[in-house]
């Protein structure tokens, strides 16, 4: 197990591809706690755009790209949650064919239940947010966005469509919201598996503006997020097809990250 804390997203993902560079590129139970996820420093933007520059080189997604299939973030800015909401519609249809099992974007905004309706689970979950917190007696710890069964719950996995994923397809299962001391929004997300070189950063973009698109809307501030993989790599050739990069260049962008964090702290001092 590996857990820490920092404050920026890309100050957590260096900690944790540093650990996994040492210990076989490999780690069961990553936690991560982020206490600033909508933060970016000098130092943060130039070990997001090492990365980015990285991915985009080898021809995978790029930071942002990985971060649309979370929430949206480009709808969200020119049309509100309702641009959101409209995601099935305006923008899963365009990239389907590159998403077979589908996005969790799409999964947040359209569940569809045995009755054949179909309900928005991250709609429904702000509006019983939004209604609790007018509840003064609030209990902190109700707010459960579990991906795949009751709107409520954000739940990502879906057994009937995933169940025959060993790995690839869907890996963010879960996503947990709670409200902090001071009722600022706290979110867990949990993957099964998580690639730390060509998704991590991604993601945990991803959930950073959701988790600060929820707060804004329910009018509340946005406290840490933590991202737990149950099981974590740096790469992995055998389940990440079409990557063309070596270990050995994995292990130079790591040195370069380090060295920039590095450099940054002999200045301060």
């Amino acid at each position: 197990m590996f857990a820490r804390t920092a404050t920026t997203r890309a100050e957590a993902w260096l900690m944790a591809a540093e650990h996994m560079q040492m210990t076989h590129e490999r780690e069961y139970n990553v936690v991560l706690e982020i206490l600033r996820p909508g933060l970016a420093t000098p130092v943060s933007r130039k070990i997001e755009d090492k990365v980015d520059a990285f991915l985009r080189n080898f021809k995978a997604q790029p930071v942002h790209t990985v971060a649309e299939t979370i929430f949206p973030a480009a709808e969200y800015l020119h049309g509100g949650f309702d641009a959101v909401y409209a995601y099935p519609e305006s923008i899963f249809p365009f990239i389907k064919s590159e998403n077979k099992w589908g996005t969790y974007a799409l999964r947040l905004t359209e569940r569809k239940c045995t009755n054949g309706k179909k309900i928005i689970p991250l709609e429904l979950a702000i509006e019983k947010l939004k209604k609790r917190l007018k509840d003064k007696s609030t209990m902190r710890a109700i707010y459960e966005l579990d991906l795949g069964m009751e709107a409520l719950e954000l739940k990502l996995y879906e057994t009937e469509e995933d169940h025959n994923n060993y790995r690839g397809g869907q890996c963010l299962s879960h996503i947990s919201l709670k409200l902090g001391p001071n009722r600022e929004l706290y979110m867990t997300a949990v993957y099964r598996y998580q690639y730390y070189i060509q998704k991590a950063l991604g993601n945990f973009l991803g959930l950073a503006r959701l988790q600060a698109a929820i707060a804004h809307e329910v009018g509340i501030d946005v406290g840490p997020l933590v991202c737990h993989a149950t099981l974590a790599v740096l790469e992995d050739k055998q389940f990440e097809q079409g990557v063309g990069w070596s270990r050995a260049q994995v292990s130079d962008l790591v040195e370069s990250c380090k060295g920039i964090r590095d450099n940054e702290i002999v200045e301060a001092a």
